[in-house]
């Protein structure tokens, strides 16, 4: 079972588990749920293109997103804030790293369109980084530090490959 090497059967959950997650329990809806992790994803998404990383990269950042919100409720932890901390580690993880400022100024960019770029001098600009290295180890921590992902994709492409022959 080449598709289940290295996975951790603590990322795949039961109906009841998805249907019982943090969020749902602090009284989020499902379709208000779904809404935040499309939004977390699409962010994520926005942030890699403009930060010029790898889909590998963007994809490893949603997994971990996806899989943090399932310790972990929406109510307590904003997704415009996990969504880069997610992506500043995927980054790292896939050998693609970005600078913190880099970062957090895109993250302002996606989120903010009509505002000034931020001052790197600004309390806003160090409450963030602050915040999203803090972030980082809650979400390192979260994961129990399983930071590689077995993309399905992967596999997919390799085998496309090979039925081509190339």
């Amino acid at each position: 079972m080449a598709a289940c090497r290295g996975s951790s059967s603590k990322w795949f959950f039961t109906r009841e588990q998805l249907e019982t997650t943090p969020s749902r329990r602090c009284g989020v809806e499902p379709d208000r749920e779904l809404s935040y992790r499309q939004q977390a994803a699409n962010l994520i998404q926005d942030m890699g293109q403009r930060l010029n990383v790898s889909q590998l990269t963007i994809n490893t950042a949603i997994v971990y997103m996806h899989r943090f919100y399932m310790h972990h409720s929406f109510t307590k932890f904003h997704r415009n804030i996990i969504s880069p901390t997610t992506l500043f580690l995927a980054a790292k993880v896939e050998e693609q790293p970005r600078k913190l400022e880099h970062v957090i100024k895109v993250a302002h960019a996606c989120l903010n369109p009509q505002e000034p770029p931020l001052d790197t001098k600004s309390n806003a600009y160090l409450q963030q980084a602050q915040e999203l290295v803090i972030l980082e180890s809650i979400v390192l921590q979260t994961l129990g530090f399983e930071i590689t992902i077995d993309h399905p994709h992967t596999d997919v492409v390799k085998c496309s490959q090979l039925v081509r022959g190339g």
